[in-house]
């Protein structure tokens, strides 16, 4: 038992690539190279940029704006199957908490 023990402890050794050399080159990115990406053709700003001195600069975007094109009876369509929804929610929750068994029973 203990030579089939040495045997599959050699074996799992052997393959172990913990402290060896990366075969493949490991590709380094820079910054600037990474803030640089680009969507169909055009590049996509992404709040990061590198300057001459090697110092980063991160900044802000703020989203785009969007104007709801819903009409009035969407909207209030939209609220009430929210709050009809939310009243489902606590009429089940309700039942389902009256209808617990007392812990006292126990």
């Amino acid at each position: 038992m203990a030579r089939l023990s040495f045997i599959f402890a050699i074996l799992f050794l052997a393959t172990a690539n913990a402290f060896t050399v990366p075969r493949t080159a490991v590709r380094a990115f820079s910054p600037v190279q990474m803030a640089e990406d680009t969507e169909g053709g055009q590049p996509v700003e992404r709040g990061v940029s590198v300057d001459q001195d090697g110092k980063s600069n991160v900044w802000a975007i703020e989203p785009k704006m969007e104007v709801s094109t819903k009409s009035s009876e969407e909207q209030g369509a939209t609220a009430l199957g929210a709050a009809g929804g939310i009243a489902a929610f606590v009429v089940v929750a309700g039942l389902i908490l009256t209808n617990l068994p007392d812990p006292d029973q126990f």
